[in-house]
């Protein structure tokens, strides 16, 4: 069986399962921590005569994964190169990383910063074979397959053809996107998307039937504009290709912080009305797993 681990910061990927070519060093697994399920807590309440509580809802919380690395040394020398390559790669910042696992069935990425670990604690009667673990910190718990999918929604021309030919493409009736698609989603957690929205389009309505959740906005997104609807965890933004905040075209009525395909079969009806084509608005999401 196939299995490696990586490291991906600052477009640089750093092999943790075996020899790895930026640095030099092969690092051999020693197992995980942290992996499977993600760590949570029910929110509960209590009357004042209640005895107990009631429990009403949960929430994930942030994941520390804990990575014991060894490194085959032989003398000092190598041993502080290797504690020295290791400091550098996984040196403290605000730069968001990936952390990915592979067997020969699945690819499993998520999202951390380092948290800290590599202490370096020497006993050299063992021997300079480095041995220190890793942690790192991720503030979304949930592992992706990194292979995004989407749900397009494009205009299609609605009309009376002529009677008579014409010599020129010439189009005729309005621009509707009217499209409803249904599949099953495999990931055991829900997915909060990304859409986008190339003008023109007026009345933009994006409905999750299997929710109930709507997106509906206001006015029109206009001719060369894209709106950009980021529903991902921690953002829930609107903004178009100008960088202007457009939350405001959003109807107060709709449930932008919680709109998500969730497991199992969805339904996505995407509507609007437009006066000519490339109008077209795009889902995009990564399948989303609560732990592997």
């Amino acid at each position: 069986m196939s299995f490696d681990i990586t490291y991906t910061v600052g477009g640089v990927t750093f092999d943790l399962n075996g020899y790895d070519s930026v640095t030099g060093f092969t690092f051999n697994y020693q197992g995980d921590q942290g992996f499977g399920l993600a760590p949570m807590h029910r929110i509960t309440q209590r009357g004042p005569m209640q005895h107990g509580d009631s429990d009403v809802d949960f929430r994930l919380d942030p994941r520390v994964l804990q990575l014991p690395i060894f490194v085959a040394t032989t003398t000092v020398d190598e041993y502080y190169a290797a504690r020295g390559r290791l400091l550098s790669v996984f040196s403290p910042s605000n730069t968001t990383a990936r952390l990915t696992v592979t067997t020969t069935a699945w690819t499993r990425t998520i999202d951390v910063k380092v948290l800290g670990g590599m202490s370096y604690d020497t006993d050299a009667s063992i021997g300079y074979s480095l041995r220190t673990v890793i942690q790192l910190r991720a503030d979304d718990p949930t592992w992706y397959d990194a292979e995004p999918h989407s749900i397009i929604g494009a205009a299609g021309i609605a009309g009376t053809a002529t009677a008579y030919p014409v010599i020129y493409p010439r189009t005729y009736g309005t621009a509707n996107i009217n499209a409803t698609t249904v599949y099953a989603y495999d990931g055991t957690w829900l997915t909060y998307p990304v859409i986008t929205a190339i003008g023109p389009i007026t009345g933009l309505v994006i409905t999750n039937n299997t929710t109930g959740q709507v997106i509906t906005t206001t006015g029109s997104i206009a001719a060369g504009r894209t709106y950009t609807y980021d529903l991902r965890y921690g953002r829930k933004t609107v903004y178009d290709d100008l960088g202007n905040n457009q939350i405001s075209t959003v109807s107060a009525s709709s449930t932008l912080a919680t709109w998500a395909i969730v497991t199992g079969v969805n339904s996505i009806s995407i509507a609007a009305t437009s006066s000519s084509s490339p109008a077209a608005v795009n889902i995009i999401y990564y399948t989303r797993f609560v732990g592997i």
